[in-house]
């Protein structure tokens, strides 16, 4: 184990609670490599020097609310600019766009997009089934990602999905379904994006998750 890999098993991470649930397979698979997690409700709670986790499942609206209701979102905003390693995870990546069209409310506006609904049809007019529930190749490209992730497989459930085609240099990876094509991994500065599960994706899962934290963990110590 290298230096940094020793200190990525021991990183205290804290975990945003919007209450919309996920927390609990999040926080186990955090738990499972090694990280001190940290549930966070409160902006005076995201005071020290580590990465922030926004996890996923539930409504845009619901979350968005959320973060007006708690504070986090003028708290969010300041350690975002002031380059605080952050990972947010399908809903929580969905956040980091404008809006959504699952329904009212603003998202932190980390990125120039939206958030929109997989259509009833694909490309060829044929139905398409949502929520997209799948099982999908990950095989980022070299430099993709700031941090390596071997080839694998990950789980995708959700039935709105980032619009790639206004993102430009945040747009990471992408994926398709139904010949609509979507964003899998954005980033905004220092905050990442997934629209899929790694806490859900097995080994893969885990892999991009210490592979995330640890480059998490070097960008703490950089600055």
């Amino acid at each position: 184990m290298s230096v940094t890999e020793g200190r990525a098993a021991r990183q205290p991470i804290e975990l945003v609670d919007l209450e919309t649930g996920n927390l609990g397979s999040v926080h186990k698979m955090l738990a499972r490599i090694g990280c001190v997690v940290r549930i966070v409700r409160r902006p005076q709670e995201l005071e020290g020097a580590q990465p922030v986790l926004l996890p996923g499942v539930g409504h845009f609206s619901k979350a968005a609310a959320s973060l007006d209701a708690s504070g986090l979102r003028p708290k969010l905003d300041e350690l975002q600019r002031a380059g605080r390693p952050i990972l947010g995870i399908c809903v929580g990546a969905q956040l980091m766009c404008r809006d959504s069209e699952e329904g009212p409310g603003a998202g932190l506006g980390w990125l120039p997009t939206s958030v929109r609904r997989f259509p009833a049809t694909d490309a060829a007019g044929r139905p398409l089934r949502v929520p997209h529930m799948e099982w999908q190749p990950f095989s980022p490209p070299p430099e993709c990602l700031p941090f390596e992730v071997p080839p694998g497989r990950v789980f995708l459930a959700h039935s709105y999905y980032l619009d790639p085609a206004p993102l430009g240099k945040h747009l990471l990876c992408a994926s398709e379904f139904g010949g609509i094509r979507f964003a899998t991994v954005v980033r905004a500065g220092n905050a990442i994006g997934a629209q899929f599960h790694p806490e859900k994706s097995h080994r893969h899962g885990m892999a991009f998750l210490k592979g995330w934290m640890q480059w998490a963990v070097s960008e703490i110590e950089r600055r």
